[in-house]
């Protein structure tokens, strides 16, 4: 998208944007960081279809979950999270329709991603496990502050999609949409397909007893909590999250696997542990009310890490540019793995991010 006729339209929209550069991160969006008059930087993002989806999914549909994405549904998580939930997520300056599309002006949040941020640190492990306590804070008064009555994509005030009262019936339409465009794509046969696809029903089934709304507490979820997501301050508290337009209202087991997917497994497996002790103490200390506790727990956090490899295994099919070219052979064969084993390899997740992101193996004590 070209930054000349950007600049052009936020003008048309009465913003006083002096300059502008192009942030090469969103996949569902261009973003743009914008220089106003004042001195002050904005965020605006323009919606966009991941190339890879490109004859697989229709336009503005959320590749992760299959429901509607909007800048007006990203506008609202934005300020639930920040009003009602009590986070830091910026504030929204306005949505606009324009010649290039629909857009959206946000504040830019302060800080750094928690990823650069552990660099300026010199990976040492006691600031790495006092940033996770203070986002286990976080995350326990989220959920303590924003309960939801059904499961589904938040889309708006009151509005849920599809609304189910069981996380089983949610998750095994979504997991069946992974699986077709995962076919789709040529990363299953036609015998692996209806083998994942029995799989994972039989594994829901067995918890739907545990999932209905009134035993698995609906919160709010952000999910894909990974490193560069979301910023912290140089005492590596969070300062801004950013990144919502997938919001669930799902039970905490979809935001929990996802640390242990992206951040709890940033070093070792010693680390791992450490890791994910931290961030659930700082939960705890804020009153989280879904503190895992039970072998249910721990099996629905294993499975929703099965099904998000699942995901990643026919998101990165085909993709070839020099560091991901191997991911998507890589994610299906840790997806059989836990099939196999009944328990996910954080750690070897770990070591996939290593080579795109470059930390070291082990921190610095």
């Amino acid at each position: 998208m070209d930054c000349n006729a950007v600049l052009s339209v936020l003008r048309d929209a009465g913003y006083s944007a002096v300059s502008l550069s192009a942030i090469q991160e969103g996949s569902n969006h261009h973003v743009f960081d914008v220089t106003l008059e004042d001195g002050t930087h904005a965020i605006c993002k323009f919606a966009k279809v991941r190339k890879t989806e490109l004859g697989l999914t229709a336009p503005n549909l959320d590749t992760l979950f299959g429901g509607r994405l909007s800048l007006d549904r990203e506008s609202y998580l934005l300020s639930l999270a920040r009003e009602q939930g009590g986070l830091p997520a910026p504030k929204i300056y306005g949505t606009h329709d324009s010649p290039l599309g629909r857009f959206v002006m946000m504040e830019k949040s302060p800080g750094i991603s928690f990823t650069e941020w552990q660099e300026t640190q010199g990976y040492r492990l006691e600031p790495y496990l006092s940033s996770l306590r203070a986002l286990g804070r976080d995350f326990g008064k989220l959920h303590k502050n924003i309960r939801l009555p059904s499961f589904g994509d938040i889309i708006g005030p009151n509005e849920i999609e599809p609304g189910c009262d069981n996380f089983a019936d949610r998750f095994m339409a979504v997991t069946n949409m992974r699986i077709e465009r995962g076919a789709k794509k040529g990363a299953f046969s036609q015998e692996e397909t209806s083998f994942l696809t029995d799989f994972f029903r039989g594994r829901f089934e067995s918890l739907r007893p545990y999932l209905s709304a009134a035993t698995a507490r609906p919160v709010m979820v952000f999910t894909d909590m990974h490193g560069r997501n979301y910023f912290v301050d140089e005492q590596g508290i969070p300062s801004g999250y950013f990144d919502l337009e997938s919001a669930q209202a799902a039970p905490a087991a979809l935001e929990f696997y996802g640390f242990r997917f992206f951040l709890f497994n940033f070093y070792d497996q010693e680390t791992f542990s450490k890791a994910e002790a931290a961030f659930l103490e700082g939960y705890q200390e804020a009153g989280g009310p879904c503190l895992p506790k039970t072998a249910e727990d721990e099996a629905l956090i294993q499975l929703l890490s099965g099904c998000r490899l699942l995901e990643l295994a026919e998101s990165y099919w085909g993709v070839v540019d020099a560091i991901r070219d191997t991911w998507g052979a890589r994610m299906k064969a840790l997806l059989f793995q836990y099939i196999d084993t009944g328990s996910i390899d954080y750690v070897a997740l770990g070591a996939m991010w290593r080579e795109r992101d470059g930390q070291p193996l082990h921190p610095v004590m």
